[in-house]
């Protein structure tokens, strides 16, 4: 859903043909990379040190799907894929990162851990919101900053 606009505003001053054809072939791509990239991220998600699952979540398995994506719109021809794939990759890697924090918390899994993909899609606000938190949280206690009651009185 995030990547097919990058590449439909990429190609759109060579015409609706070129957007089109840009469009299927990153439809064709996101279901090449979809299955595996979830897959990878299930296995990892509870490993241990975070830092490397960390790395390799925003990092390896992305940088393997823009490989392929790059090469896929290379042979389609594809014009300015440079940019559409960095674009692309950058928000692979924050999607990523996403899902490692949803499945993390139980949710998009396969297999016996499983819920219903409704329950899945209802916690998704909640969970988003939670998500995009993370920074700013994370930021407030490397500062040390804490609420303190005021002495106004």
């Amino acid at each position: 859903m995030m990547r097919v606009p990058i590449f439909a505003i990429a190609t759109i001053r060579r015409g609706p043909e070129v957007v089109a054809g840009a469009i299927l072939t990153e439809t064709a791509v996101c279901a090449i990379n979809a299955g595996w990239f979830a897959a990878i991220v299930q296995i990892l998600r509870n490993r241990k040190p975070v830092w490397l699952v960390a790395t390799v979540i925003s990092v390896v398995v992305p940088v393997c799907g823009q490989v392929i994506e790059y090469a896929i719109h290379a042979w389609h021809q594809t014009p300015h894929r440079v940019a559409a794939v960095i674009v692309s990759t950058v928000l692979g890697a924050i999607a990523s990162l996403f899902n490692w924090y949803v499945m993390k918390h139980g949710r998009l899994l396969v297999g016996g851990e499983r819920s219903s993909f409704a329950s899945d899609l209802r916690s998704m606000p909640v969970l988003l919101f939670r998500f995009l938190l993370l920074g700013p949280r994370w930021l407030v206690k490397q500062l040390g900053w804490t609420a303190q009651p005021s002495n106004c009185g």
